[in-house]
């Protein structure tokens, strides 16, 4: 069986089919038709193609027709596929578009421009990512997000700004945002300027799509913050080329940050990082009269551990400390390094009381969790914590509200350690009642 990508071509010109061809043939098994319902005929008993490059204006079925016989009939949203024309007229670009197309060219073109084009569009030297596709458009979402698959670019497909949000606030490792600047409720131009405006987004490339092509469009999201901007219908190669170099851009950007907003060791954010995120909570706790707690974790003899097993063991005792409680967090809530065996928690719209549960059900999960590492000999030991809570009050500010907590982590290591402070008695009441 042949190894060639398989190509369908249907013109009604036989002297573009046999240009088309003499062109392709060495580098491409093809399947070539006279008309519409002969292609359609066929691909009702063989769909498998990899490309297919259709003429949009023909007797009886046009490529218009066919293509979107192609799409909602057949369901073959995977299959790239090219309009050619004659025409000069843009309605027949936009129809193409519309129906499904990922591209559109106009004849006659230079010799070698076709072949050029293929092997370019098939090289499968691409950078790996995830893009977010905002289109409300269901046929050219879904044409979009089968064309990133082709190239091992994983898609993330929102019809709105809804959508949209929902996958960044959970958490989604985006890298591109494509994002079609007509939408309905919320528009490209606000989403743009909601999420430039919020620092946990403000770095992720966004790619404005439009049929239109106004100047003032263009100078318009460009000014809000949008990093690169598409016409529709697009050239399927320059559109790669956007994709991939944005891609390479934000995870360039994100090894930035990693390396100064994270721990080196954890992974976790670092100190300045953490009270950044921590003042901002405070602001929000404030205008929005909502409480907020804090909390500092210390591992118990931390130093026995250094000195009985070595700093290498000492550090992944750091790591799992940290992945046990990043575990046990909200997607709201802030962790980080405090500095040495210490660790921080910031957590909004949570009292002293739901602050202690936590840090309490923390300590219990690290007490009774074994650290194991395979070594020459297999060692297996246990560590504890000990942990200080304190609540945010709007006459104090954040240098108090860590001190408070602090003192309480001194009153934990004094009264025996592996245990949470303050220990109020309608705490202790309550536990005993759980």
């Amino acid at each position: 069986m042949s190894d060639k990508k398989r190509i369908l071509v249907c013109d009604d010109s036989s002297t573009i089919r046999a240009i088309i061809e003499k062109e392709l043939q060495e580098h491409f098994d093809l399947e070539i038709f006279n008309d519409g319902d002969t292609a359609f005929e066929f691909l009702l008993k063989d769909q498998r193609f990899d490309f297919a490059i259709i003429d949009g204006q023909m007797p009886k079925m046009d490529g218009f027709e066919l293509l979107k016989k192609i799409k909602e009939e057949l369901n073959l949203d995977f299959l790239p596929v090219i309009i050619l024309t004659a025409s000069e007229d843009d309605y027949y670009e936009k129809q193409a578009f519309n129906v499904g197309a990922f591209d559109f060219l106009k004849k006659p073109f230079k010799q070698g421009h076709l072949l050029k084009y293929l092997l370019e569009y098939f090289n499968e030297e691409i950078n790996e990512g995830i893009v977010l596709v905002i289109e409300d458009s269901v046929i050219q979402n879904e044409t979009i997000c089968q064309q990133l698959r082709l190239k091992n670019i994983q898609p993330l497909s929102a019809k709105n700004a809804i959508e949209a949000l929902r996958f960044l606030l959970g958490g989604a490792d985006i890298d591109v945002i494509l994002l079609d600047v007509f939408l309905p409720q919320y528009s490209g131009y606000d989403i743009i300027s909601i999420l430039k405006k919020d620092e946990r987004f403000s770095f992720i490339p966004i790619i404005g799509l439009t049929a239109f092509r106004e100047k003032d469009v263009l100078s318009e999201i460009l000014e809000l913050g949008a990093d690169d901007f598409i016409y529709k219908p697009y050239n399927i190669n320059e559109f790669f080329a956007r994709v991939r170099s944005n891609i390479r851009i934000s995870k360039l950007i994100k090894r930035l940050k990693d390396t100064s907003e994270k721990d080196y060791l954890t992974g976790i954010y670092n100190r300045r990082m953490f009270f950044h995120y921590l003042e901002k909570l405070a602001k929000t706790s404030i205008s929005e009269n909502k409480p907020l707690s804090f909390v500092i974790l210390d591992i118990d003899y931390f130093k026995k551990v250094n000195d009985t097993y070595g700093h290498d063991v000492g550090d992944y005792v750091l790591k799992k400390v940290a992945e046990t409680i990043l575990k046990m967090t909200r997607r709201a809530d802030v962790f980080g390094r405090y500095g040495g065996e210490e660790f921080c928690l910031a957590l909004p719209n949570t009292d002293l009381y739901g602050a202690y549960l936590l840090a309490n059900k923390i300590r219990l999960t690290i007490s009774q969790t074994p650290i194991v590492l395979q070594k020459e000999k297999p060692i297996s030991f246990n560590v504890t914590i000990s942990a200080g809570v304190s609540e945010f009050d709007k006459r104090m500010n954040i240098d108090e509200l860590v001190k408070t907590a602090d003192e309480n982590l001194y009153l934990a290591k004094n009264n025996g350690r592996n245990i949470v402070y303050p220990l109020l008695e309608s705490f202790q009441s309550r536990l005993k009642s759980l």
